[in-house]
């Protein structure tokens, strides 16, 4: 097949039909993933080894995105690439195959205005390129790839579920050893002794992160398990030639996906050390053209490699102050208490959770500056391992309202201006937050002019009381109407 004459097209992501143009569109949106297919079926090796790079230059800026076709079946190699940044972006492929070698295209991307782009953070706290704004990653625990494999439908309803009926922010999901067969998730149960990755794994992933992005939520993906359970790919060497082929795949295909991070594992302290994951972090990134956050947790506050992109710790049941511990530790990068909190009875009692320490923990979390979490209602196990909806869903409900428009990147902790915690905006946003009180003490003499503040009680469903009358004294009380765990909010106007 010569350049001359391969058939080419493009595609963009979209919810729902994923229209094919005979040539490539003029534009593209920001954070809009766009498709290129190049066919070139007289490959004679392993086209999982085929390493084709392609440059992206964008043409008024010369800022560079580099990343690799990557194989999807029957001859067929695909380009994936995603506009971090308005205007013109050309490329050209660089490849040891003479019909993938040097070929071209470009694409215009446009403005994309109030959509999310790639995770960030802002110091320790979690961000979101595109609406330049801080959040705190709550993701409930969803099925395994195998479940939702082209299932839409299932997906479109799981987010209308957990994130608009509750309020969680992301789903969070295991691949384990399914990377190399869809329905296989330990390395012995894998036959071949030099396995490739499995396209089928790869299009669940590419539905369910779609879909989520487009609901304007996260995906986090344990990427392995543990060794005791073979769900790693220590069988075949980590760091090796299985092992590299895969990753180099992850980044080609899903890397330029927006909305997604990824965690090692789990029990790393068990299979892994600093030098593996030290590998599996630098490669990765050689590889990667867009930013996603790379972690492992360790047990608790300690790091097995602390040169990873956030904090993580295997952490049961923490409280507010450990929240805090945990984020101090690293304070330039996010954190994540990487466990899953799940609500159970008598599977490992000091670590079950119940509804009210996960409404409580949503709070903790939160109020100390941003964590990240995995949470889960287990109770009845379902067979499919994806959290059961939340009967106290409305207080979840009211985290998520009470947040929505409060969380910001500025924010920083001051427990000196009242008897329960603060997180603020210094000058110009205080929250306050106590538990079980009827009362809290508010230091209000850091806001000038005038200022609208209300309460609410997170126990009920999301109700703002307007608190009337206030000034900026510096001791100020604020009585409830009842006894409960009461948040308030105090703005400048």
């Amino acid at each position: 097949m010569s350049k001359s004459t391969f058939f080419f097209y493009i595609t963009v992501f979209l919810t729902g039909v994923v229209p094919v143009f005979a040539s490539p569109p003029k534009e593209a949106k920001l954070w809009e993933p766009v498709e290129w297919k190049f066919e070139n079926p007289d490959y004679g090796g392993n086209p999982y080894d085929l390493v084709t790079k392609a440059v992206f230059t964008n043409k008024n800026t010369g800022r560079k995105i580099k990343t690799e076709l990557f194989y999807d079946t029957s001859g067929t190699w695909k380009l994936r690439f995603t506009g971090t940044h308005t205007g013109q972006w050309d490329f050209i492929t660089q490849s040891p195959d003479p019909d993938l070698n040097g070929l071209e295209g470009r694409v215009n991307i446009l403005l994309n205005p109030g959509v999310p782009g790639f995770i960030t953070n802002y110091k320790s706290k979690w961000g979101r390129l595109g609406i330049d704004e801080a959040f705190v990653p709550q993701y409930v625990m969803y099925c395994d790839p195998d479940k939702f494999y082209r299932k839409p439908a299932r997906i479109e309803a799981d987010i209308r579920q957990f994130f608009v009926g509750h309020g969680f922010n992301g789903f969070h999901i295991a691949v384990l050893c399914r990377w190399f067969n869809l329905n296989k998730t330990r390395s012995h149960e894998i036959t071949a002794a030099d396995p490739n990755p499995d396209p089928r794994t790869f299009e669940a992933l590419e539905l369910l992160l779609n879909k989520v992005h487009a609901a304007g939520g996260v995906v986090h993906i344990w990427a392995w398990g543990d060794e005791q359970r073979r769900m790693t790919p220590k069988r075949w060497g980590l760091n090796g030639k299985v092992d590299r082929r895969l990753q180099r795949y992850i980044c080609a295909r899903l890397g330029p996906l927006p909305g997604w991070s990824m965690g090692y594992g789990f029990d790393l302290q068990e299979w892994v050390d600093d030098k593996d994951l030290k590998l599996w972090h630098e490669y990765m990134h050689e590889h990667l053209g867009w930013p996603h956050y790379l972690g492992g947790r360790a047990p608790d506050l300690t790091q097995i490699y602390s040169g990873l992109d956030y904090s993580s710790y295997q952490q049961h049941r923490p409280d507010y102050n450990l929240y805090v511990r945990a984020i101090e530790q690293y304070p330039d990068k996010p954190t994540f208490l990487e466990d899953r909190f799940r609500v159970r009875k008598n599977v490992y009692p000091k670590k079950d959770y119940d509804f009210d320490m996960t409404r409580r923990g949503l709070w903790h979390s939160t109020m100390a500056g941003g964590a990240a979490n995995i949470w889960g209602n287990l109770l009845n196990p379902r067979p499919d391992g994806v959290s059961h909806p939340y009967p106290n869903r409305h207080q979840i409900h009211t985290w998520s309202k009470f947040w929505k428009i409060r969380f910001k990147k500025q924010m920083v902790r001051d427990n000196s201006i009242t008897d329960g915690v603060c997180l603020k905006v210094p000058g110009k946003l205080l929250v306050f937050y106590r538990e079980d009180t009827g009362s809290i003490k508010m230091d209000l003499g850091e806001l000038k002019g005038k200022f609208h503040a209300v309460a609410v009680d997170t126990r009920s469903r999301y109700k703002e009381i307007e608190l009337a009358g206030l000034k900026p004294d510096k001791a100020r009380l604020f009585k409830a109407p009842h006894r409960s765990d009461w948040a308030i909010a105090v703005r400048a106007r």
